[in-house]
């Protein structure tokens, strides 16, 4: 009967402690569905921390929805919209567009400051001005800071060659459909295949 008891016991204990990590990771990630034409749809997770994940998912997004109250999250878009959702609601993009990027807070936690497009210069003191490639010689150039930054890119442009004039500097770049180009220093490297580039961080070397 002693053995019985301490047996019993012991799966009580397992059982308890084994269930903890599950209840933990569900507190700190949310589910966002994202809702394009004709009820075409994915759903993504995101820490409610505040950091920025990427979403490499192209199709054009309509609606996005959350089921989980307490929570805000926003969502920038290819084509430079910003759209929040606050709550357990369905919000409206506007226009329809690839998401790109997103990130969720919970609710008393600090908001992050939101992300916004570097413009395009020929560099400066602390960044690095990158030259993206794409077919029939159309491009556009666009500056990046030196601290490791992650920088949205919103052209939607097709880029085949990502191109660095400058030395002393390393830049990684995520394209949408997954791609990832690293440049070094006076570089032109090739992005295979041709893709829009989504976002890019770049160093000092």
């Amino acid at each position: 009967m002693h053995l019985i008891s301490q047996s019993a016991l012991l799966f009580v204990l397992a059982s308890a402690v084994s269930g903890a990590p599950l209840a933990v990771r569900t507190d700190n990630e949310v589910s966002i569905t994202f809702i394009g034409a004709a009820n075409a749809q994915f759903t993504q997770s995101f820490p409610t921390d505040g950091s920025t994940v990427a979403i490499t998912n192209p199709l054009s997004i309509s609606h996005i929805a959350s089921s989980t109250a307490g929570v805000t999250c926003t969502f920038a878009g290819i084509d430079h919209s910003t759209t929040t959702v606050s709550g357990a609601v369905t919000v409206d993009v506007g226009p329809p567009q690839t998401q790109i990027q997103g990130s969720c807070t919970a609710a008393g936690s600090p908001a992050p400051p939101p992300s916004t497009p570097s413009t395009p210069s020929s560099g400066g003191q602390g960044s690095v001005a990158i030259t993206f490639q794409g077919a029939a010689n159309a491009q556009f150039t666009q500056s990046f800071p030196l601290d490791g930054t992650s920088t949205v890119i919103t052209n939607p442009l097709s880029i085949s060659h990502i191109v660095s004039s400058t030395g002393n500097v390393r830049c990684t770049f995520n394209g949408i459909d997954h791609s990832v180009t690293t440049v070094s220093g006076v570089q032109t490297v090739d992005v295979g295949p041709p893709q829009t580039q989504v976002n890019g961080a770049c160093t000092a070397a």
